[in-house]
């Protein structure tokens, strides 16, 4: 059995053996975890690798030649659970087909330090592991013999990696955000879709929508009604939420009431008209569009900003959340830029 067969084999099974336990210490690290988005991203993920099983056979089975690099390491980010899990299954893969061992060193965020080591574990003791020949530390700095660099992070983080390590290769993603793409003309079950892209683990991904393009006259009233049977009391119970959103309904009556619609400030989120991609936590930005063309010219001037359009052929609403694993981070392929190190 090859890599590709026995990774999806081994790690679909310790994902799912994630208990209760596991979530609970999890949950009990980062204050954004909670038990319903931390289970939401392990199924996700588990589901995922048997869907794909096909694909990934012929990914994940790779040539790699005896002088390439033999220290992989991983910067990970933060911000939802498992946010490195795409750069781990790529460098494991890279790994595994190197003719010598290799260590694959990861820097976990100080925010999600205990899913990723369990999963691990749980596949090392499993007979005929997949990690067999593959040295896998979880670390507090990266080693400065590292040949490598797997970088997802902010920018002040991206500088730091930059001056430390000028000579080492590194793949690069940092900070976008996605948008959603509307007509007017979404059925209920899209919209349900669409308060997923927004609100799932409080709309901190990369993959979250935090900007709304719609026509003039879009009526909000249907969306935000779906959207707070869904999340609304899930949102407003979290004291982060809470938190923010209060600071956000103040921000907002302060500059700008009287300028919106009633139904622009409901109990869990605050809709405010503004291009910007980026919107504190709390906030959901729209911009209105004129015609189709004007829309796709939007987006076209920033591409480079964002990671995904929801209402598209390629994302249906609902599907930022559930990405192919060839829908690489920023656009950059992981797996060819990892084999051409021995370039």
């Amino acid at each position: 059995m090859g890599f590709a067969n026995k990774f999806t084999e081994q790690a679909a099974a310790a994902l799912e053996g994630c208990d209760s336990a596991l979530i609970t210490r999890a949950v009990e690290g980062n204050p954004w975890f909670i038990p319903e988005f931390v289970r939401h991203r392990l199924d996700t993920l588990r589901d995922s690798l048997k869907k794909e099983t096909g694909i990934l056979d012929g990914l994940l089975d790779l040539e790699i030649p005896e002088h390439a690099p033999r220290m992989i390491s991983i910067v990970a980010a933060g911000n939802i659970p498992l946010v490195c899990w795409h750069d781990f299954v790529c460098a494991l893969a890279y790994a595994a087909a190197h003719p010598r061992d290799v260590v694959l060193e990861v820097k976990l965020s100080s925010r999600d330090q205990v899913l990723l080591p369990a999963i691990v574990e749980r596949m090392s003791i499993v007979n005929d592991s997949c990690l067999a020949g593959v040295r896998v530390r979880f670390v507090k700095q990266v080693d400065p013999g590292t040949q490598a660099i797997l970088f997802t992070g902010g920018s002040q983080a991206e500088l730091y990696y930059r001056r430390q390590f000028p000579a080492t290769p590194m793949l690069l993603r940092t900070s976008r955000s996605s948008v959603a793409l509307l007509n007017g003309s979404e059925t209920p079950s899209q919209l349900d879709g669409l308060a997923q892209d927004c609100f799932l683990y409080f709309g901190l991904g990369c993959r979250n929508v935090s900007l709304l393009l719609v026509p003039r006259a879009y009526d909000f009233r249907t969306f935000i009604t779906q959207a707070g049977s869904i999340f609304g009391t899930l949102l407003q119970n979290h004291p982060g939420y809470r938190n923010a959103l209060r600071h956000a309904r103040a921000c907002f009556l302060m500059t700008e009431a009287g300028s919106q619609e009633g139904a622009a400030v409901p109990g869990f989120v605050i809709l405010k008209e503004s291009n910007q991609l980026n919107p504190p936590m709390a906030v959901l930005h729209y911009l209105t569009y004129p015609d189709h063309d004007r829309a796709i010219r939007f987006i076209e001037q920033n591409k480079d900003y964002i990671q995904c359009v929801s209402g598209t052929p390629g994302t249906p609403l609902g599907q930022t959340q559930y990405p192919l694993f060839t829908e690489y981070a920023d656009g950059l392929n992981t797996l060819e830029w990892l084999q051409k190190l021995s370039s």
